[in-house]
């Protein structure tokens, strides 16, 4: 149609009407006018003209569609306040008063009421409608100029048509012709084939075609947007209602007459066509978080059709669903014409699924709709997460057709994604929008409960089981959580995840109750579960059955009821007829509803009892029983009075896994168990009982065992538990075998249990004395459980009558602070023996099984540093005790005493004396505390008493040849010589000495002794660095004879010779030698008495010895040559033979070494 053809002919009647009403009105006088008004016989007339010129009712803008870009879900915007929504224009309404002002024309308000200015409007409607096309279509040179300023021209286009329509619709009175001036209702007729030509224009322009371009000309920028595709989307909308108004103001039959009914019905496949062509352009996955609605301008049309035939007995829904069939039924065309080369069953398939995917997207959004009131407001705001409500009441289910359309949907063989995306947009309509309809849940099951057994994984997902929960208890969280969520969009769960969730959530609408639908729902789905069907379920169909279980267990009202049928149809897969993995997953769904049984505080004595014996008959299977431990502390937390079976959990069972299962899984047993505990601490009754009789049966001698072999922090809490519960029925021996019995591979166990155990009741105090210097031992001062014992220790009596405080504690080793105190108080004047008597008593109290403190298994759980760290305390600890309390550790001829038990099991042991070499860190270890051991055996009597005698020698017999672990000489003398440097009086040194001589420079059959050259290395050492003449000549006295019998009688060629002659150059020349008059006179005291004894009989090894002493000490020996002359003439008197020639020929080799030395030996 060419615009062209709209050209007036009537141009000088136009202008001439034009002319008689403006300059009429301007001649006449004002007296005139109001004379003519009040002479006016009808009163409406009057009324007529007065709102020419007061329309003060009247709206002060003309509604328009101003668009704000895409439209939202999760933008809840309000319509604007210059839409038609918010004032008040509807079809059902009756339409507000407008003012002729507004109304943007080249006319005076008064000019517009003329019959032939309204046809010259019509005509430029016409044209405008049609310039607006030709631009959409490409026709450029048609727009009235290039610019900047071009862009406002088409919104002034559109402006124009739109303000046609509201001129029509201002008042139908105000309409007047030169020959009836006055204007009546009759005066329609006249105009309405122009309307009706102007809506066929409308309708032949708005095709299929031009939906396609325009639907998605919607711009955030609103009407200053510059594209005419924009103006004339938004003008079409306005044109459509507008003209549907028209029909509906001047049509008294409106609502029955065939025309609006046609026009309506087009517009509303207008508006689906539009919202097809948005669906199209989005993925599946985008509809669910995608409004169907293309700007917020569609969205108030469309609630405009809502709103007007949402009171006529929901024919909106109707119609709506009438559109959909026509639009089904074009689609279907498009497809058959498309699709001549293609699979004609596939594709008719694929279009029938986007069509039911389409359907219900749009049908959501429009129920969507319900939720704004007749001013466009939002009745209800929604909190951030949630969904708004509805103003009216939900939608019948069978308005909204959603279970004819679901079964319709499934018979075209959806795939899982299509399902998933489908049930997310249904959900909506039957849990808010809608009223619930059991027919969909039918449906779905029916549908659903034949592939029990697949994945449900959507397309392009690797073929998988599906995401089961790793316990009964996140099972029911999961399933709570999900069921708690205010909509269900997540499509990464599967149909019959959210099918179950679908269920569960239509049970909570219906309150849980038996209803029809309910028990409808639920003799469906109890007739599908046969004990053979069970029995048949793979894994992916068991995990099915738990989540639908569940779900109906979570919702529905009457559990006891619901609960029985349930676990009975779950016990039909018997664990002994299931492979493994499938067991684990029965077990989970198992543990589960046994979660909701404790959680509604329903019995469990029964369903606890099968349970059991199911587990018995695959013996006790280890994985399984996992599954059952790990929802032990939930059951147990969620017990009053454990009078509704609890205690069965607690049996032999139990104490199978424990025995046969890791630490970490025993360690989720034990912190369940230490919830139970504390538990049946806090109160008492018969059920009580039961459950610590079933604890001490068969949990007790397990933790024992565990006690002393496990690492696990919640064996001390559970064992101080166990303590606090015997205490409770009577009993208070736990504590002591515990503490007392073997030691714990856990180093800290004992201080742990101790100061669990302190805040409920108060131990003896030697018994925490006791686990005090142990975790001293075996720990560090700086642990946190030592100074939390340390706090306990320090406040008893009995350190404060050894005068010791938590500060005194502080400041030293707390050992050696403690032990040091209690020798002393031992060593005090006014200990008598009886008071000494009971300290020793009280002594080895505090350090009793102190043989059993070494952990055994520490291998297995510390590190080599470890290990070592708590070795070299121990052995400190002994060392320690000996030192401070020899007196109290030290008690004759009694083998348990400290003293004895500490040489036997670690200093002295079978293996050492046997000749087995200790371990090079053991040799560390004894190196290190070495004089402080002998220095405490030095403060008993070791000179009287044969046992110390013997221990003291063998100490050094079998310890000091392992001493060479070092290549420093100086390191490994170190012991020796502090022990020098400690012993002021030289008598314990003196003696350690002369037994190292006489034990290790022996000679026989002039082979020197093992370990000699360790030995004279040593008292090399020692010589070098004495620094006192008392240090030297103790030295002398220990170790002089025994070198000058080694250097008689070892061979020539043996390295010891040269050893011991380099020793003694070094003494020879200290400065202390060369000062002592005393040392020489004792030297030369050892030579005098040597001769006296060796010289008759070995004559030649000690003429030998003293010619090298003479090249090395000169000036000692030739003082002493007279004797030795004299001793050698008594020798040949006694011989009787003589002078001999031997031993003159010595006595003249040593003179010869005197003289070559400078010295003259003495002959007197």
């Amino acid at each position: 149609m060419d615009y062209d053809l709209f050209q007036s002919d009537d141009d000088e009647d136009i202008l001439s009407a034009f002319l008689e009403a403006t300059q009429k009105q301007k001649a006449q006088p004002a007296e005139l006018q109001v004379q003519q008004m009040l002479n006016h016989d009808d009163d409406d007339d009057v009324n007529e003209q007065v709102d020419y010129d007061d329309d003060a009712d009247a709206l002060d803008l003309l509604p328009e569609f101003n668009c704000s870009g895409r439209d939202t879900i999760k933008t809840q915007n309000e319509f604007p306040s210059n839409g038609f929504v918010r004032n008040g224009y509807g079809l059902h309404l009756r339409l507000p008063r407008t003012k002729l002002d507004n109304l943007h024309f080249d006319f005076e308000p008064r000019q517009l009421s003329v019959c032939a200015v309204i046809r010259y409007l019509h005509g430029e409607t016409c044209k405008n409608i049609q310039k607006l096309f030709a631009a959409v279509a490409g026709q450029q040179q048609l727009q009235s100029g290039a610019g900047s300023g071009s862009g406002c021209s088409w919104y002034r286009t559109r402006r124009q048509v739109t303000h046609f329509y509201h001129l029509l619709l201002h008042n139908d009175n105000d309409i007047d012709t030169r020959d009836n001036p006055a204007g009546t209702w009759s005066q329609w007729p006249i105009l309405c084939p122009s309307v009706l030509q102007l809506r066929e224009l409308l309708n032949s322009c708005l095709d299929a075609d031009a939906w396609r371009v325009l639907y998605f000309a919607e711009h955030s920028k609103g009407n200053e947007c510059q594209s005419p595709g924009y103006h004339l989307y938004h003008g079409a909308l306005e044109w459509r209602l507008l003209d549907l108004c028209v029909q509906r103001k001047f049509q008294a039959d409106a609502a029955t007459h065939s025309s609006y009914h046609s026009q309506l019905e087009r517009l509303m496949d207008d508006l689906v066509m539009c919202c097809s062509h948005h669906y199209r352009s989005k993925h599946s996955a985008e509809l669910l978080h995608t409004s169907a609605f293309m700007c917020r301008c569609i969205k108030e049309l469309w609630l405009i059709l809502y709103q007007e035939q949402e009171t006529e007995s929901h024919e909106f829904w109707t119609r709506f669903h009438r559109a959909m069939q026509r639009h089904k039924a074009q689609l279907q065309l498009e497809g058959n014409n498309s699709s001549a080369s293609a699979s004609t069953s596939a594709s008719t398939c694929v279009s029938a699924l986007a069509y039911h995917e389409f359907y219900a997207w749009l049908r959501l959004n429009l129920a969507r709709l319900s939720a704004y009131g007749r001013n466009g407001e939002q009745q209800t705001k929604a909190l951030p997460g949630a969904v708004a409500a509805p103003v009216a009441a939900p939608i019948p289910a069978q308005i909204l057709q959603t279970g004819q359309l679901l079964r319709q949907f499934l018979a075209s063989q959806p795939q899982e994604q299509q399902r998933r995306v489908y049930l997310c947009l249904l959900a909506p309509l039957q849990l808010h929008w809608g009223q619930p309809d059991a027919d969909v849940l039918c449906q779905l099951w029916e549908s659903l409960h034949r592939s029990l057994n697949c994945h449900f994984s959507a397309a392009g997902q690797l073929e998988q089981l599906p995401l089961t929960c790793a316990s009964g208890a996140a099972y029911v969280e999961r399933y709570r959580c999900l069921l708690a969520k205010p909509a269900l969009e997540d499509l990464n769960l599967s149909s019959f995840t959210l099918f179950a969730l679908l269920l569960g959530r239509t049970l909570q609408l219906n309150g849980g109750q038996r209803g029809n639908q309910s028990q409808k729902l639920l003799g469906r789905i109890f007739s599908k579960f046969s004990a053979a069907k069970l029995l048949a379920l793979n894994e992916s169909g068991i995990h099915h059955v738990i989540e639908l279980f569940l779900c109906l267990l979570l919702s529905y009202g009457d559990f006891p009821e619901l609960a029985p049928k349930l676990r009975e149809m779950l016990l039909c897969l018997a664990l002994e007829k299931l492979p493994a993995a499938r067991r684990l997953l029965v077990a989970k769904g198992h543990m589960a509803m046994l979660l909701l049984h404790a959680q509604r505080r329903q019995p469990l004595e029964d369903y606890v009892g099968k349970l059991l014996a199911q587990l018995a008959t695959v013996r006790q299977d280890a994985d399984v029983g996992a599954i059952y431990a790990n929802s032990l502390e939930g059951i147990f937390e969620l017990a009053e009075d454990f009078s509704r079976g609890e205690q069965l959990l607690v049996s032999p069972w139990l104490t199978h896994y424990l025995e046969h299962s890791g630490q970490a899984a025993q360690e989720r047993v034990w912190q369940a168990l230490h919830l139970l505990c504390e538990r049946l601490a806090n109160a008492s009754n018969t059920g009580n009982m039961s459950m610590w009789e079933a604890l001490h049966q068969h949990v007790l001698p397990q933790l024992r065992a565990q006690y002393v072999t496990g690492f696990s922090s919640w064996l001390p809490k559970l064992a101080a538990d166990f303590v606090q519960l015997e205490r409770n029925n009577g009993q208070c021996k736990l504590l002591e075998s515990l503490l007392l019995g073997p030691e714990p591979a856990n180093t800290a166990a004992s201080a742990q249990l101790m100061l669990h155990v302190l805040p409920q009741l108060q131990p003896p105090s030697v018994l925490l004395i006791q686990v005090w210097i142990k975790s001293l031992v075996l720990l560090t001062p700086q642990h946190d459980d030592v100074q939390a014992l340390t706090g306990y220790v320090s406040q008893l009596e009995e350190l404060r009558a050894l005068g010791l405080d938590m500060a005194a504690l502080k400041d030293r080793e707390p050992l050696c602070a403690f032990f040091g105190a209690l020798g002393r108080r031992a060593q005090r004047e006014d200990a008598v023996a009886h008071l000494r008597m009971q300290l020793s008593h009280k002594f080895h109290g505090y350090v009793q099984h102190f043989e059993q403190w070494l952990p055994a298994g520490s291998a297995r759980s510390s590190s080599l540093e470890q290990q070592q760290a708590t070795m070299a305390r121990f052995y400190n600890f002994m060392a320690i005790v000996i030192y401070n309390c020899a007196p109290l550790a030290y008690v004759r001829s009694k083998p348990s005493c400290f003293f004895h038990l500490a040489m036997t099991r670690f200093l002295l042991t079978t293996q050492l004396q046997a000749g087995a070499a200790p371990e090079p860190r053991l040799v560390q270890l004894v190196h290190k505390i070495w004089p402080v051991l002998l220095q405490g055996i030095g403060r008993l009597p070791y000179r009287t008493d044969a046992y110390l005698v013997r221990t003291l020698e063998q100490l050094l017999q079998h310890w000091t040849p392992h001493f060479g672990f070092s290549t420093n000489v100086k390191l490994v003398a170190r012991p020796f010589a502090q022990l020098l440097q400690a012993d002021a009086a030289g008598e314990l040194s003196q003696f350690v000495l002369a037994q190292l001589a006489s034990q290790f420079l022996g000679v026989q059959r002039s082979q020197a002794a093992p370990h000699v050259g360790l030995i004279l290395a040593m008292l090399q050492q020692l010589a070098v660095n004495l620094e006192q003449e008392t240090q030297l000549l103790t030295l002398l006295q220990a170790i002089h004879v025994p070198l000058l019998d080694h250097l008689m009688f070892v061979g020539e060629l043996e390295p010891s010779r040269v050893q011991v002659l380099t020793l003694y150059r070094h003494l020879v020349e200290h400065s202390l030698f060369q000062r002592s008059t005393v040392v020489r006179d004792r030297c030369a005291a050892d030579l005098r008495a040597l001769a006296e004894k060796h010289l008759a009989h070995c004559t030649y090894f000690y003429f030998q010895m003293l010619i090298k002493l003479a090249e090395l000490a000169p000036m000692l020996v030739a003082p002493l040559f007279a004797f030795v002359r004299q001793q050698s003439i008594q020798v040949e008197l006694k011989r009787g033979a003589g002078e001999d020639l031997g031993i003159r020929k010595c006595l003249q080799r040593l003179q010869q070494v005197l003289h070559t030395n400078g010295l003259s030996p003495t002959t007197n």
